[in-house]
């Protein structure tokens, strides 16, 4: 592949970082004080067709590539991580419904999705080590007209928000997670019950909570693939989602490392700006390399993924690398602005929250590992 974009790759992302000064700087501290949902920027997203850029074009989608697309996400989060984090949830949901979806399933959530009419969230995880395993683990009864789901779903990104939910329950409890089956629950829907609000340490503007089924009756054509097809869309799912996750964490760090730059060459010390320190270039440099080499590596899983080549492995390659290198981009760049940057008024304790949930909080850290050494056994 072609590691450096396009003329169309780099027009989308200079979009992404003009909508990124005009919206998402203005609101940024707001948003990690109060931790409200920005609905209207949300809808901004849609009306710039971010919303969309995966979908095809005949459900009103831009059909540019996942390559632009993690260019995009890079961007909005060099400014606001946790608006990031939404569109990440809902663009995912979108890619499962549109990946696995029926014509009838694409044709009713995919339009209204692109338009940000409809906001998706994917509901996988529980109490349980893993879904459908536990004793509140959410389980699909079958009846004559469809399934009737009891259970729960935890930590739930964009929960509350979104108008639908991949939701993914187990067909038979004593089977567990290889019964695992996907189905589209629309929000409102009797029984459903969306929990507190989870309060997180960063990416404060994306809402998170767990979510109660209680004798939830779904119809047949509520069923997103095939029974017992779960495991396999949820974790093609999260292998997507890591990949853009870790094009947060690219954009986090390189918004760091920019700040961090502009402040040593400001900061004079010994009537010399500290820029012109080694240690102080030292930790610069590693911190800019850090950023480069995992660009190129979520751009490398990003274009497995276009075009349609296995990418499980490189996706669970750079979350590893970043899970490992992620916050030490934020404790480098808050070394080079000392006391200052540890400071509430400066920008850098922020996105040092922010970077910890792109990391942590959708995966658990050994998962990338088991993926890679899957690949080499």
């Amino acid at each position: 592949m072609n590691f450096e974009l396009t003329e169309e790759q780099q027009l989308i992302g200079q979009s992404a970082r003009d909508f990124a000064k005009e919206f998402l700087e203005p609101i940024a501290i707001e948003v990690d004080h109060t931790g409200n949902f920005p609905k209207q920027t949300v809808q901004g997203l849609a009306d710039h067709d971010f919303l969309g850029l995966l979908l095809p074009s005949d459900v009103g989608g831009a059909e540019a590539g996942f390559v632009s697309y993690v260019e995009v996400i890079e961007q909005l989060s060099r400014v606001l991580p946790a608006v990031a984090s939404i569109m990440n949830n809902h663009v995912i949901a979108a890619y499962a419904i549109e990946k696995f979806g029926n014509a009838a399933q694409k044709k009713e959530y995919l339009p209204a999705m692109a338009k940000g009419e409809t906001l998706g969230a994917l509901a996988i995880y529980e109490d349980g080590p893993t879904p459908g395993v536990g004793d509140n683990a959410l389980v699909a009864t079958k009846q004559a007209d469809g399934y009737v789901l009891n259970g729960k779903k935890t930590y739930v990104r964009n929960a509350g928000q979104a108008g639908v939910y991949v939701v993914f329950a187990t067909t038979d409890a004593t089977l567990g997670a290889k019964a695992l089956t996907a189905f589209l629950v629309k929000a409102g829907t009797a029984g459903v019950a969306i929990g507190p609000r989870v309060e997180t340490m960063g990416l404060k503007g994306c809402p998170v909570a767990d979510i109660t089924f209680a004798n939830v009756v779904v119809a047949e054509s509520a069923l997103l693939g095939e029974v017992n097809q779960g495991s396999a869309i949820a974790s093609q799912a999260l292998s997507v989602f890591s990949v853009a996750e870790a094009a947060q964490t690219v954009g986090i760090g390189q918004a760091a490392v920019e700040h961090a730059a502009a402040y040593a060459k400001g900061r004079v010390q010994f009537g010399k700006p500290i820029s012109t320190l080694q240690a102080i270039q030292t930790l610069l440099g590693e911190v800019a390399t850090d950023c480069h080499l995992s660009r190129l590596g979520v751009r490398n899983a990003a274009w497995l993924i276009e075009e349609g080549k296995p990418f499980e492995t490189e996706a669970a390659m750079i979350k590893s690398f970043l899970v490992r290198l992620g916050s030490k981009m934020l404790l480098d760049t808050c070394q080079v602005e000392g006391g200052f940057g540890y400071s509430e008024f400066m920008p850098l304790p922020r996105l040092f929250r922010d970077i910890a949930g792109t990391n942590l909080l959708d995966a658990p850290a050994d998962f990338p590992d088991k993926v890679i050494a899957a690949s080499l056994l």
